[in-house]
């Protein structure tokens, strides 16, 4: 029913969309609720369920009724209204929408993106909206409320030629931070610059007042000059510089910095870096760095790498890189496929107690048997500290489908398996149900502390075909579990489950409100770039 009604909606004009949207998400979620909990009641065992038109999804994922979510999205998967419920807790709502992914777009060409979420008493809950607008400068609002409080910072921004090559730049960066009393900006930073280019060569003066200090006004100012030192490769340089050297310059109410960055041949490259103070006192650094490869056989390369910088009465040798690749595909051709690699990398730095660190990669198909792929990753630390990952997937071996996977990391070792029987075909092109449709038995166990001695079992099948609902061909998809040893929902790994689309929103309001509560302006760093 609500992807059918999702279906209509494709035939209607933007906005009468976005209130069909709404609408059906109510209708869902709301009238789904009830009907939801009262049904996992009976089903003790995890199940997912999809249902997919044209233009809209919806999709469920349960096991009892303390763990489940049901969603509807566009069909790309963007666009998530969504209900949940975690490990008992109180059922959320919320919604996932950003108009750079959405085929539904944002007037104006502007960028549009909501993630909100409240609890069914209406008691807790989290928003955030964010608008930019596609411009060289950047124009953009962003807004954070939660059942405490609200959050805003906003960045206003213009550029405009002034004649004779030079632009003008201006930019203001407001944010209302949580616990101030009033409703206005309470953090309010200017920004005015200007810039021009030379050919190579771009000028960039900016001055950035401070006028919320108490009793007084403070103005930082920096000037910038920057570029290549054009014909020093081929001239000067020649027999050792690749590319022309780049230079930065900037002068500020600090004092003077010079940067030189010079990439030279056989890997190798140069750096300089020279202050000095308001009271003359100077500083310089210097450094070099090396990365080299070689092919020393057929299938085998070697490669290394190493910095090291100096000042004044040091120097710093940064840890040795060494390495290896090594093309299994040329050198076991009978054994491994075109494409099959193992590299092993190593850092050690000259004079320490411990062993470095290394890790090591290595990415195999089978010659004699192309539908098995294996991935394998290890890495060990300063510390001692060993991770390591496998994972093995068969893809159409003889119909079947399966999957192991280990990680261990700091003494925890997990493992999951997961195979899928050759698909048993029975679409008979009928009423109800399509060509193309099938199931398949499966079976997923899985290992790891919380489990004790014995593992994890599930034992199901998956289908997939064609249904026709309401006159309208809509693709059935999902996995059910008639047998599981336990009774708690798992993501792939054996983990407990967490929604994602819960996460994700509340995700989104960390990240901003981060931004909102730092020292961050946008504008500033448009500036002074």
């Amino acid at each position: 029913r609500c992807a059918a009604l999702g279906e209509a909606m494709a035939r209607r004009s933007p906005r009468r969309c976005v209130a069909l949207a709404v609408l059906a998400a109510c209708f869902c979620f709301y009238s789904a609720k009830d009907q939801l909990e009262k049904a996992v009641k009976v089903w003790k065992q995890p199940h997912a369920i999809r249902i997919a038109g044209s233009k809209f999804a919806v999709d469920t994922i349960s096991q009892g009724a303390p763990q489940w979510q049901v969603r509807a999205t566009e069909a790309n998967g963007s666009t998530a209204l969504f209900a949940a419920r975690e490990d008992g807790g109180s059922v959320v709502y919320g919604v996932n929408y950003d108009s750079a992914k959405s085929s539904y777009k944002a007037p104006y060409g502007s960028r549009v993106a909501l993630a909100a979420t409240g609890d069914e008493e209406g008691s807790d809950y989290d928003w955030t909206v964010q608008v930019e607008r596609s411009s060289s400068a950047p124009q953009r609002i962003a807004f954070s409320g939660n059942s405490e409080d609200m959050v805003y910072d906003a960045t206003l921004a213009a550029e405009k030629p002034l004649g004779g090559g030079v632009t003008g730049l201006v930019a203001v960066d407001m944010k209302r931070r949580s616990g101030d009393e009033s409703f206005l900006p309470t953090w309010i930073k200017p920004s005015f610059g200007a810039k021009y280019a030379s050919g190579n060569t771009e000028y960039r003066a900016a001055v950035f007042p401070d006028f919320q200090q108490e009793n007084t006004t403070s103005v930082d100012w920096e000037a910038v000059m920057k570029g290549r030192l054009e014909g020093w490769s081929s001239k000067q340089g020649g027999k050792i510089l690749t590319t022309d050297p780049q230079y930065t310059l900037r002068l500020s109410k600090d004092g003077l910095q010079g940067l030189v960055k010079a990439p030279a041949k056989l890997g190798t490259a140069f750096g300089l870096v020279g202050t000095i103070n308001t009271e003359g006192q100077y500083d310089v650094a210097g450094y070099g760095e090396w990365t080299g490869e070689r092919k020393v056989a057929d299938g085998v390369k070697l490669d290394s790498s190493i910095k090291a910088s100096a000042s004044r009465g040091s120097v710093d040798v940064q840890p040795l890189g060494t390495g290896v690749t090594l093309d299994l595909g040329a050198l076991a051709p009978k054994f491994a496929a075109k494409g099959s690699t193992l590299a092993l990398q190593s850092r050690y730095k000259f004079g320490a107690s411990s062993a470095g660190c290394g890790a090591a990669a290595m990415a195999l198909t089978s010659a004699k048997v192309p539908e098995v792929d294996v991935m394998g990753l290890a890495s060990y630390d300063s510390a001692g500290d060993v991770t390591s990952s496998v994972k093995v997937t068969a893809s159409k071996l003889r119909g079947i489908d399966a999957k192991y996977e280990m990680r261990s990391s700091n003494s925890k070792f997990r493992q999951a398996i997961a195979m899928a029987s050759p698909r048993v075909d029975f679409g008979d092109g009928s009423y109800l149900l399509g060509d193309g449709s099938y199931l398949r038995l499966t079976g997923k166990a899985y290992k790891g502390e919380e489990f004790g001695e014995k593992p994890r079992v599930q034992l199901g099948v998956q289908y997939e075909g064609k249904v026709d609902i309401l006159g309208r061909s809509l693709d059935l998809g999902g996995e059910s579990a008639g047998f599981d040893s336990g009774r708690s929902l798992l993501d792939e790994m054996g983990r407990p489950w967490t929604s994602p689309e819960l996460k994700k929103a509340t995700n989104t309001a960390k990240v901003v409100r981060s931004h909102i509560q730092s020292e961050y302006g946008e504008g500033k760093r448009w500036i002074s770039k």
